[in-house]
């Protein structure tokens, strides 16, 4: 494993280059410091603002829209009690790049400091959709829909996206070796034969969530709309990964 980390961090280190206004305000061309942040400095380089959060900026590359930059703002940088350059550092640098790259945006390129990333676009899911379910997880929205007037279904008056979170939380405390989880889990769904129907359909890009989520200690209620998104090649990917890594 410190192999693939080392060969992460080299891949890094071997630039990437993304279009000559880039280069430019990567390298201070113009009447800005190079690399700067400032929102005027990012304009004037051709860069497109397409997304703000409470500590990060999103940027579209000025030559490639493929690409976008994930940027601590200044004018955020006086919350002491926040790390947004840890945000990017654990996008960027962790560990877990290497163990799942196929459920991570691609990360191309960073400040020394974590103060900007380059990553693939990605269009992410709005806080209230839960279209990412049917669209990546289809068995759970059928056997939602299916239940839903089942009086042995636990969720039958609760929404899709908690049924989700609630059922992958189980399973995560199942592997933990919480022994009654599983006779809990398995009457909610609503018995044995009703559990088997929908374990039996579960999707290996389903199995392969679950076991990053129970290795890296994520919560299963913080995988919902606005924090998944499908990238440019269509797979399913998670966003901010920072609020679940470990530093």
């Amino acid at each position: 494993m410190k192999l693939l980390m080392e060969n992460w961090r080299k891949f890094l280190n071997e630039r990437m280059e993304f279009g000559d206004r880039f280069e430019r305000w990567y390298h201070g061309e113009g009447d800005c410091e190079a690399q700067s942040v400032k929102f005027e400095c990012l304009l004037s380089h051709g860069f497109k603002q397409v997304g703000r959060g409470a500590f990060r900026d999103v940027w579209q590359l000025p030559d490639d829209p493929g690409y976008v930059m994930k940027v601590v703002s200044p004018e955020y940088s006086k919350f002491d009690d926040e790390d947004p350059w840890g945000m990017n550092k654990a996008e960027a640098d962790t560990i877990i790049q290497t163990g799942y790259p196929e459920l991570l945006p691609k990360v191309y390129d960073t400040a020394k400091g974590y103060e900007w990333i380059v990553m693939e676009e990605v269009n992410p899911y709005d806080v209230e959709d839960e279209d990412w379910i049917p669209d990546f997880f289809p068995i759970f929205a059928e056997f939602w829909e299916a239940h839903k007037d089942d009086k042995n279904f636990a969720w039958r008056n609760d929404s899709l996206e908690k049924f989700w979170q609630d059922y992958t939380q189980s399973r995560i405390d199942e592997k933990r070796n919480k022994d009654d989880e599983k006779l809990v889990l398995t009457q909610e769904l609503g018995g044995p034969k009703a559990r088997g129907y929908l374990e039996t359909r579960l999707s290996p890009l389903y199995e392969r969530l679950l076991e990053l989520i129970e290795q890296y200690d994520l919560a299963a209620w913080d995988i919902r709309g606005g924090n998944v998104g499908q990238a440019s090649d269509g797979r399913f990917v998670l966003l901010d990964l920072g609020w679940g890594v470990p530093g």
